[in-house]
């Protein structure tokens, strides 16, 4: 009896420490600005001025970034970590934008970042896929909402 709870006690352990492990769900971050699409698809542009665009469609409402070697954007941010290779990682962002409409028909526009991380691991496997961080793409969300509000302030549409 005692070795049944035990055991029990164990595995309920278990499944909640890994449980509390999970990597993030969705590989991407999401906001909703208030807004037209056109002011924030400019301000997103500004956002990403630091980035070579492979891809720039507005009716389509997607821009997307050239590879970039490294894991992370060094005009953009330093990152709190160094790494010992960061020539072994390239990455790619993408923009999708929607527009929206809340409840009291203010204009809103949803804009998810995507991260395509990549890491080279030898020359038989090559690139796999890896998890972000997240800091990037949170970076990336507080500019535009921070360029929105500056052209708030001054008054531009």
């Amino acid at each position: 009896m005692k070795t049944a709870l035990l055991s029990a006690f164990l595995l309920s352990f278990l499944m909640v420490g890994c449980a509390s492990q999970t990597p993030r769900a969705e590989p991407y971050y999401t906001r909703l600005y208030p807004g037209n699409f056109d002011e924030v698809w400019t301000a997103a542009l500004k956002a990403l001025n630091d980035y070579p665009l492979k891809l720039s469609n507005k009716d389509a409402g997607k821009i997307q970034s050239e590879i970039v070697n490294g894991p992370y954007n060094d005009l953009m941010f330093t990152h709190p970590e160094p790494l010992e290779l960061p020539e072994r990682f390239r990455y790619a962002i993408r923009l999708n934008f929607a527009k929206l409409a809340s409840d009291d028909r203010q204009a809103l526009t949803r804009v998810r970042i995507i991260k395509e991380l990549e890491k080279f691991n030898d020359f038989y496997t090559g690139w796999t896929s890896l998890p972000s961080d997240g800091i990037e793409e949170r970076v990336l969300l507080y500019r535009i909402e921070h360029i929105l509000q500056m052209e708030k302030q001054l008054g531009k549409p």
